[in-house]
Parts: structure tokens; C-alpha cells; sequence
């Protein structure tokens, strides 16, 4: 059994409530939050509401708690090689707001092998760039610490792009002959 936990936090100037609005249109048509070209964005089913089911690229997940402005929390489906949870929060902070995304599974098949040296690399350069985006719209600019590679970033656009290629081709229905 291989358990892993990887937590990213960020602090910076910003407004509680516009954070946390921005927090609720994450999957939605007019999605604020998601903004990475990293991976395929995030689409769910019902939107944010407890039950509703999807994910991002090959990654799927289902709501399964809601706190609007505040945080949702999402159950991997163990196919994905990945029994576990992410969450987004958005807290209040001296002097602005803290965003913090968990993840806590545990890994099994393929994922035991490819989480270190390929998912949790992509992993850490979508939420970084999801990070990115909420302290530039909050501040003007943003404070990464570590940015993602050249390499990295090429090699996740392009599993990115068929990730979409698949999905886009998945969604659509022959005529019945």
C-alpha cells in the first residue's frame, strides 16, 4: 500500500469573498478558478453539487462536499489509481486570503509507478498554475516559488491535447444505421 499526501498552500492579498466566488464557478460554464493549459479543464456533471460526477482528462472524481465560497472536496474513482480525496479551500489570512489544495490516496496499478516521476510533477505545475491565477487576478502578479520546467510544461499540453482529442471524439454519437 502506497499512501501519499501532497498539499499545496498559498497566502497573498486578496478579498475572502472574491476568492471564494471565484472558487464557485470552478467547473462551471464561465469557469474562474481552473485556469491552467496543463491539463483538459474541469467538467462535472451537476456542477459542485455533493454527487455530481467527472473530472479532468483521465483524472475522474465526484463531489462529495460543498461549502460554497469556502471549499469542495472530491473522491477519486479508484480506476484512476487513486483512492483518495482532493480539496480546494479558500481561508481567511492576516492580511488576505490562503487557497490550499490537499490530496490524500492511495495509489495502486500503474499510478505506483508513474505518480512520482510524471503525475505528481503535472499535478504540482496545474495547481501552481491554478494558484497563479487567483493571486494574479487578486494582486496583478503572482508569486510562484517554483515554476514548471519547459519539458514538463510541453509534455502536459500534449497529454492535455489528447486527453480533449479523446473526450471530444468520445462525445460523439454516430447515427444509428
Amino acid at each position: 500500500m502506497t499512501l501519499v499526501t501532497d498539499i499545496h498552500t498559498r497566502t497573498f492579498a486578496g478579498d475572502l469573498d472574491s476568492i471564494g466566488a471565484m472558487l464557485d464557478t470552478l467547473a462551471g460554464p464561465a469557469d474562474n478558478f481552473w485556469v491552467t493549459d496543463l491539463t483538459p479543464p474541469m467538467i462535472l456533471d451537476r456542477g459542485l453539487a455533493p454527487g455530481s460526477r467527472g473530472g479532468h482528462g483521465a483524472v475522474r472524481y465526484s463531489v462529495v462536499e460543498y461549502t460554497p465560497r469556502r471549499s469542495v472536496t472530491f473522491r477519486f474513482d479508484p480506476s484512476t489509481g487513486l483512492n483518495g480525496t482532493h480539496r480546494f479551500s479558500v481561508e481567511s489570512a492576516p492580511g488576505g486570503v490562503t487557497v490550499t489544495h490537499e490530496l490524500r490516496a492511495e495509489l495502486s496499478g500503474a499510478m505506483r509507478i508513474l505518480w512520482r516521476p510524471l503525475v505528481l510533477p503535472m499535478h504540482s505545475g496545474v495547481i501552481e498554475d491554478v494558484f497563479d491565477h487567483l493571486e494574479r487576478g487578486a494582486t496583478g502578479i503572482a508569486h510562484r516559488q517554483r515554476p514548471t520546467g519547459p519539458a514538463l510544461r510541453w509534455l502536459s499540453r500534449r497529454i492535455a491535447a489528447l486527453e480533449s482529442a479523446s473526450a471530444s471524439r468520445a462525445s460523439v454519437s454516430c447515427p444509428s444505421a
